[in-house]
């Protein structure tokens, strides 16, 4: 008599019959939801390296008008020298790299001007830094320098 021996056990995942791994329509789905977040978050990221100029070319502005209000005081008038506002002007601005150029010229970004429009009453800039995304404004006669910008309250973008 011939005896039959038990089949042998079948193994645990014999029932799937797939190799472990990611099929390409998952990650083709992965590298899109990547591509959407980059796409989102690059600009943002960029902008965020660029305010530390636009902060720099703020603090400037805010030096120039510090000093020139004393200056006014001293002397009775507003000058248009960046020298005879004092070293503290010249850290703010020049060191940093800042950029000053009298209000309503025509300039361009870039360009290496440190030039205050000034007369016994009036004293008008702007202020920008190169690397920055816009630049800022002072006027101090200006009909309504709050709500148009002219008081270093408003980045204007490039």
């Amino acid at each position: 008599m011939q005896t039959l021996s038990p089949a042998p056990a079948a193994h645990p995942h014999a029932a799937l019959n797939r190799t472990q791994g990611f099929t390409l329509i998952e990650l083709l789905v992965v590298i899109a939801i990547i591509g959407v977040l980059a796409a989102l978050l690059l600009p943002t990221f960029t902008e965020s390296q660029k305010r530390p100029y636009d902060v720099a070319a703020l603090q400037c502005g805010r030096a120039v008008v510090t000093a020139s209000t004393a200056y006014r005081a001293s002397a009775g008038t507003y000058t248009s020298d960046l020298s005879a506002l004092g070293t503290d002007v010249q850290e703010a601005c020049q060191a940093a790299g800042v950029r000053l150029n009298h209000h309503g010229a025509t300039y361009a970004q870039g360009i290496v001007a440190y030039q205050i429009q000034s007369n016994a009453t009036t004293l008008a800039f702007e202020v920008w830094h190169p690397s920055g995304t816009g630049f800022y404004r002072y006027l101090s006669s200006a009909p309504d320098p709050v709500g148009s910008g002219n008081k270093l309250n408003r980045l204007f973008t490039w």
